[in-house]
């Protein structure tokens, strides 16, 4: 597919992906691409974590061999990064590593989901250690009612970033795929365990309509993070055999049928309360965002993966109208040079590429031609 093959290709290639052999930002992935200042954004560790995955998962399909190198090269900056306590820190520019630093517990799920898989894959055992060490240390972000802190400072210090990404949010429910390949990867129960908790945590935050509030107090439901969350308990719900976390699941995704505009994308923020400015600029504006289109469109081709095999036809293909309407809007996101805009507003498509939704969007391109796989998930 060329729209497959061109998301890939701008995602692998400099300035997206940095090929300088000997510099500490080798390997890396950057956050995306500012069109209106005509230049590359930072190093972002989560995104670099979800690129070894998604290499990861295009080296087991075959015919993607070329993608051995990115994968080590991803992987190695991970480990170049890594802290002693386990973490792998936020950092733009990698040579700030000796100065302050924040670590959040759900971009180290998303290194360590990358690296576990990599490590499997490629028979890699330094992959592995280092998934185990940034393991022990999401274990210890995790609080007594199964919800995890967001963020730790370097030294030690937590500190709540507030935002749909704070702490108690319901974005951690995917940290449980975290915790569920280290414990296929090393039969510790302890990761088990903490994985159906968060889950359990997370079910609380579903409205009676379906929709996950991003956190705690708040009826706030921000698409990408809703979209997460579903993402998690579908996970873990296979993987466990929770029929609990699956009907969560498959009622979230219900939730986004219901609330698929007719362009095929979905609104950022539905609930929000009180009216505050950005309550009338999204308004205006209307925004629809990439991110949560493709993980929406990867959520409809997973329904159907309901079984304990994971393996798509099990459960039926009610969303198949909504999926193809996602894959039609994400393709009407993508610019010329295979990025995708960040989101599309009644006044046009936002100068900003970001490299997730390109990320999400070639695993939903490639489960649009076959079978998906809830262990493929990332």
């Amino acid at each position: 597919m060329e729209t497959l093959d061109r998301a890939l290709a701008w995602q692998t290639a400099e300035p997206i992906r940095v090929q300088r052999p000997g510099s500490p930002e080798h390997g890396g992935i950057l956050h995306g691409f500012d069109q209106r200042r005509g230049g590359p954004l930072g190093l972002y560790t989560e995104i670099t974590g979800y690129a070894v995955s998604l290499f990861t998962f295009l080296l087991g399909l075959g015919g993607y061999e070329k993608l051995r190198m990115a994968t080590m090269e991803a992987s190695d900056y991970l480990l170049r990064i890594q802290d002693r306590s386990g973490a792998f820190p936020h950092l733009p520019d990698p040579r700030a590593v000796d100065g302050p630093w924040s670590a959040y517990s759900f971009d180290v799920a998303a290194c360590i989901v990358g690296l576990a898989r990599c490590g499997k894959l490629l028979q890699g055992r330094r992959y592995l250690d280092s998934a185990a060490s940034a393991a022990r240390w999401l274990l210890g972000l995790q609080r007594p009612d199964g919800s995890f802190f967001a963020m730790m400072d370097k030294g030690g210090g937590l500190r709540d970033p507030g935002g749909f990404y704070g702490d108690g949010s319901c974005i951690h429910a995917k940290n449980a795929i975290a915790l569920l390949e280290l414990h296929a990867a090393t039969g510790r129960e302890e990761y088990r365990r903490a994985a159906e908790r968060v889950c359990d945590y997370t079910l609380a935050l579903q409205s009676t309509d379906g929709a996950f509030r991003s956190r705690p107090g708040s009826p706030d439901v921000f698409t990408h993070a809703h979209a997460y969350a579903c993402e998690g308990l579908l996970y873990s719900g296979v993987i466990l055999g929770e029929d609990r976390f699956k009907a969560a699941a498959r009622k979230g995704v219900a939730w986004l049928a219901n609330h698929q505009q007719d362009d095929g994308g979905w609104l950022s923020h539905y609930n929000s309360r009180p009216l505050t400015r950005r309550r009338v600029v999204d308004a205006i504006l209307r925004p629809r965002p990439s991110d949560a289109a493709a993980q929406s469109a990867r959520l409809f081709s997973l329904m159907s993966v309901m079984g304990e095999g994971g393996v798509a036809g099990e459960g039926g293909n009610d969303h198949e109208g909504a999926r193809r309407a996602a894959i039609g809007f994400l393709l009407r996101c993508q610019e010329a040079g295979g990025g995708f805009h960040y989101r599309r507003t009644r006044f046009g498509l936002s100068p900003f590429l970001d490299t997730w939704s390109a990320q999400f969007a070639v695993q939903a391109f490639v489960w649009d031609t076959r079978p998906a796989l809830v262990g493929e998930l990332f």
